[in-house]
């Protein structure tokens, strides 16, 4: 999505090297703190697993799934690698299961809503220039304001994208504990959850073509976000 976007788009080839920096940059934040609210919040619930592999920090070579990525870069959405978690650990099985399972979600959601605010107050710093402007300039500019746009759109696309009840996602995390053990859509999806995704994926792909926009549900919500940055332009 996002670097197809920036390839058809025509613009210099300097600007589309400082926005392919700015969606790398992006997509690794949202990532990194995605994967790291769960297991701090698993931590705090008990659960040191998290912690004692190694995966409470912020260096992304940690979290990284080369797949999970490509996807962010390529679709807008996407995973990292998960963080493990032994819910036999927690003080309270299914609150630590349900604050675990909301935990990225709502880290993307207030970082993206975080951007937004970013955006509203640096807009009339960041996103004009003149002429004369020296060209560091403009490109630190550019790398700013194109760096929270993208953040802005990753973290709450990622957000939608986790809370579909698929597995393995974190939408399917939370709509299991309240489910019977066994249950036919868990069985399901344990097991063709994510050939539904990419199913999803490629459908709504298809249907964008042919112009059947209300069946692309991540178009759609994509659109919803873009319109959202400009209201706040």
């Amino acid at each position: 999505m996002f670097f197809l976007r920036l390839l058809r788009s025509g613009a210099p080839i300097s600007e589309i090297l400082i926005s392919a920096l700015a969606i790398i940059l992006a997509a690794t934040t949202a990532i990194v703190f995605h994967e790291v609210s769960h297991g701090y919040i698993a931590m705090k619930n008990g659960d040191y697993t998290a912690k004692s592999r190694g995966r409470l920090t912020l260096n992304p070579v940690a979290h990284f799934d080369l797949v999970g990525l490509l996807m962010i870069l390529l679709v807008g959405f996407g995973w990292a690698k998960p963080v493990p978690i032994d819910p036999r650990n927690f003080n309270n099985y299914k609150k630590g299961m349900i604050m675990v399972s909301l935990s990225g979600v709502t880290t993307n959601i207030l970082i993206g809503g975080l951007g937004l605010l970013l955006l509203y107050f640096l807009n009339p710093f960041i996103g004009y220039y003149y002429t004369t402007t020296p060209a560091i300039i403009i490109m630190l500019k550019m790398f700013a304001y194109y760096y929270i746009i993208y953040l802005i759109s990753i973290n709450f696309m990622l957000a939608f994208f986790n809370l579909l009840p698929i597995y393995p996602l974190d939408g399917y995390r939370f709509l299991d504990l309240f489910l019977k053990p066994g249950n036919a859509y868990s069985a399901f999806m344990e097991r063709y959850g994510f050939f539904v995704i990419f199913g999803l994926v490629l459908m709504g792909n298809i249907f964008r073509r042919l112009g059947i926009w209300y069946f692309d549900i991540f178009g759609m919500v994509s659109n919803l976000i873009t319109k959202l940055i400009y209201l706040v332009v």
